[in-house]
């Protein structure tokens, strides 16, 4: 996900002086900015997986309950943890974030009846 991701966005990104350089120059601008948003993107998901993958197996374990609060938790601690750097309101709304799209992801896939 992380690779196309960063593909999309990398094709988007125009260069800085665009209108002085050749077409050969242009694409191998984009290339490159697209393979390095790729390798970002796909890191920055990895990591958001095993956070949220190591979470909810704490949570389930710790609770000694498979439903969807441990998924709800796990959103928060993940939604906080990576955008703790931004600062406590963003840790809060990234909690909050990514809780909220826990939940619905888990409405639509309903896996805990």
């Amino acid at each position: 996900m992380g690779i196309f991701m960063g593909m999309l966005f990398g094709a988007l990104e125009n260069p800085i002086h665009s209108e002085t350089m050749t077409a050969r120059q242009q694409f191998v601008s984009a290339a490159r900015t697209m393979g390095t948003k790729s390798g970002q993107m796909a890191k920055t998901f990895a990591v958001m997986g095993a956070i949220f993958a190591g979470t909810e197996c704490v949570f389930e374990k710790a609770r000694a309950k498979h439903d969807a609060t441990n998924t709800v938790l796990a959103g928060c601690a993940t939604g906080g943890s990576m955008s703790a750097r931004a600062g406590p309101q963003a840790a809060c709304l990234g909690c909050a974030g990514f809780a909220a799209f826990s939940v619905v992801i888990e409405k639509i896939f309903d896996r805990h009846n």
